[in-house]
C-alpha cells in the first residue's frame, strides 16, 4: 500500500479518482491478463489519501476483492494470492478498527500471517494459559504423588493431543477445563488444515 502524508481537498475525488483507478485494472486484466502496476499503485494511493479511515479501509478492501476476482477469472492465481495479502491485510486493519472482536480474530488468524498467528496462539494455550489454569486451582491428581510444574504441561499436552494415558486425571472444575482444552484443540486442528489449504491452494 502506498501512502502519502498531504490529504486531498477533496475526499469525494479522491475516493472518485480511486474507483477510476480500479476499473482500469480490471479492464487491464481482462486486455492482458495482468495488473497495470501503474494503475494500482494509483489505486491504493489515492484509496489512501481518502481522511474517513473507515471509508478508506472500506475502499480499499473493495477494490483488492474486485481486483483479485478479475485475475482469478483470468487464470492469474500468482497476482490473485498477491492481491488476497493485500486484501487481507486491508480487512483485518478495518475489522479491528470498526468491526466486532471475533472478527478481527477471525481475520488475524486467517490472514497472510495466520500460521504464524495460530501456531503463537495454540503455543501458549497448551504450554502456558491451560497449565497455569490447573496448577493455581489444584485441579490434577495423580497415584504417584505430587504433581510438579511439568506434569501439568504434560498433562495439557496429552489433552490437547486427545493422547489421555490416564497416569493423571482432571478433578473437580479441572474436568470441565479438560474438556474445554479438548474443544479448543479440536477447532484448532480444523482451522491449522483450513489455513493451510488455503495457504497451498495455488
Amino acid at each position: 500500500m502506498k501512502k502519502q502524508t498531504q490529504s486531498p481537498e477533496n475526499p469525494k475525488t479522491c475516493k472518485e479518482a480511486g474507483d477510476m483507478f480500479t476499473q482500469a485494472c480490471i479492464t487491464s486484466i481482462h486486455l492482458t491478463g495482468e495488473v497495470d502496476r501503474k494503475a494500482l499503485e494509483d489505486m491504493e494511493t489515492n484509496y489512501w489519501n481518502i481522511p474517513d479511515s473507515r471509508e478508506r479501509y472500506k475502499s480499499l478492501v473493495k477494490g483488492y476483492h474486485s481486483i483479485r476476482l478479475a485475475l482469478m477469472a483470468s487464470g492469474n492465481t500468482i497476482e490473485a494470492r498477491l492481491l488476497k495479502d493485500k486484501e487481507s491485510r486491508a480487512k483485518l486493519k478495518y475489522y479491528w478498527n470498526f468491526g466486532p472482536r471475533p472478527v478481527a480474530l477471525w481475520s488475524w488468524l486467517t490472514g497472510p500471517e495466520g500460521l504464524k498467528h495460530f501456531l503463537l496462539l495454540w503455543s501458549s494455550m497448551v504450554f502456558l494459559i491451560f497449565p497455569l489454569v490447573y496448577s493455581a486451582g489444584d485441579l490434577l491428581r495423580s497415584s504417584s504423588g505430587p504433581l510438579s510444574p511439568w506434569d501439568y504441561v504434560y498433562f495439557s499436552i496429552c489433552t490437547a493431543t486427545t493422547l489421555v494415558y490416564g497416569d493423571i486425571m482432571p478433578c473437580g472444575l479441572g474436568k470441565f477445563i479438560a474438556v474445554t482444552e479438548g474443544v479448543f484443540s479440536y477447532f484448532g486442528l480444523g482451522l491449522l488444515f483450513w489455513i493451510l489449504m488455503e495457504k497451498f491452494e495455488h
